[in-house]
Parts: structure tokens; C-alpha cells; sequence
């Protein structure tokens, strides 16, 4: 069954190009000029995909995006396009919940790629949530506990509110502790892809994760920067070592 992908970008013209490739690789592609109109379609369609652009009339793409990651149900991968130079609004689109983000102006092959890799990652969430792709139904790091067959996350007991990547990053991180993972290992691994220049993506994920785990229990030191070079996953006992 193919996938279904929203387009929601107010220029027809790079809607249309956008539609046309997604086409070729043979997805359902459907369009929203607006943020109402893509709200309407995420309640219809249920889509895999949102490729979201951050400027639109009505309400911003970053509006849609919250609003978006607010409703139940399933929720799709979201993968933000922004023109901003400084990345601002890209950084911002992760905060509020989008799952990896393009600048303009980009190549169609490379936001084709993030496309694929953004929905490799859904055939793997729903099969791990099967059973089939995982050795244990459950991981035990410290006060941090994954529950593998429905994706989540419990710090002393209480549910983690992660989205899908930032679940992914902290599970990937969790299996390896104390080892020392750069950006880029990360960006391949857990995204998907190893486009050099969004590095920067993999610092906002853990910023966010470390708020998420501070507020929960101060645990934000459970993930630990290795200046220059990445992360690694730290347990509270072993933390004056890792220093």
C-alpha cells in the first residue's frame, strides 16, 4: 500500500514540482495551499508524511505543526521547509514538534531522500511495535525505561512525551551508554541520511529531550554533550566518571 503524503506549501508552483516527484516515487500526494485547508486534510487523510512549509497565509507553518502534534490519533512524520537563513524557524519547527526540517532553496533529490528516510523510519516503528524487530519487549537504563512493542518512554514511572524521532534518538543513544556518538553518526543512523550542513538538527532534538527529562525528575544529565564531537547516554551513577 503506498504512502500518503501532504504537501502543504502556498507556492503552486513548487507544490506542483513537489507533487510531481513524490508521484514518481509513487506515493498517494495530496496539496494544501493554506494551514486551515491542511488541517482540514490531516482529520481526512490521515497521512504518513506532512511536508510543511513554515510560511503560509492564515496560520504559520509552526501553528499547523503544534496543531497538528495536539490531535489524537495517528500522527504523521512531519518534515518542516523553511527559507530562513539563520535556521530560526526550522529550530522552532523541531520545538513544536516536526521531525526534521529542509532550507530553501533545496534539491529535490535531497528532500526526496529525507521523504524516504522519514517513512523507512514508520515501516520500522510498525514493525518493532509488532514484536518482530526487537530482542526484548522492554530496555532498562537507570530511571529510564522503553517499552519497545508501543514506542515509549517512562522516567520513574512516568510516560516521556517524545515524538517519533526524538524517541528514536534517545532509544539509540540509551542502547549504547557511555559510548560516544557524533552528529553525524546520528544523523545517519537515526535519521536516515548523511547530508553534511544539518548537524544542527541533532542539537536541537537533544535540547528539547533534555527539558522533557528535566521536568519529569532532573534527569536532563542523562544526556551528556562531548563538546566537539556529540553525545553519549550517561546513567546517574556513572556520571562523575564520564566526565
Amino acid at each position: 500500500m503506498a504512502h500518503t503524503v501532504l504537501v502543504v506549501e502556498d507556492d503552486p508552483l513548487i507544490a506542483d514540482l513537489l507533487r510531481f516527484h513524490l508521484k514518481r516515487e509513487s506515493y498517494e500526494v495530496h496539496q494544501a495551499l493554506d494551514g486551515d485547508t491542511a488541517l482540514e486534510l490531516v482529520g481526512q487523510l490521515q497521512p504518513d508524511l506532512v511536508l510543511l512549509d513554515v510560511m503560509l497565509p492564515n496560520r504559520s507553518g509552526l501553528d499547523v505543526c503544534q496543531a497538528i502534534r495536539r490531535q489524537d490519533g495517528p500522527q504523521p512524520a512531519i518534515l518542516m521547509i523553511s527559507a530562513r537563513i539563520d535556521e530560526v524557524d526550522a529550530v522552532m519547527g523541531l520545538t513544536v514538534g516536526a521531525d526534521d526540517y529542509v532550507r530553501k532553496p533545496f534539491g529535490v533529490s535531497e528532500l526526496v531522500a529525507r521523504v524516504r528516510a522519514l517513512l523507512a523510519r514508520r515501516v520500522r516503528a510498525a514493525t518493532s511495535a509488532t514484536g518482530a524487530a526487537e530482542p526484548t519487549p522492554s530496555l532498562d537504563r537507570g530511571p529510564l525505561r522503553f517499552d519497545t512493542e508501543r514506542r515509549r518512554a517512562y522516567l520513574d514511572g512516568e510516560r516521556v512525551d517524545v515524538t517519533p524521532t526524538e524517541y528514536d534518538l534517545l532509544y539509540f543513544l540509551a542502547l549504547r551508554p557511555g559510548r560516544v556518538l557524533t552528529r553525524q553518526q546520528l544523523l545517519e543512523e537515526v535519521l536516515g541520511y548523511s547530508h553534511t550542513g544539518y548537524e544542527r538538527t541533532i542539537d536541537s532534538h537533544v535540547a528539547r529531550l533534555r527539558k522533557k527529562l528535566d521536568d519529569l525528575g532532573g534527569h536532563k544529565d542523562l544526556l551528556q554533550t562531548v563538546f566537539g564531537v556529540g553525545y553519549r547516554f550517561v546513567l546517574p551513577d556513572e556520571r562523575a566518571l564520564a566526565v
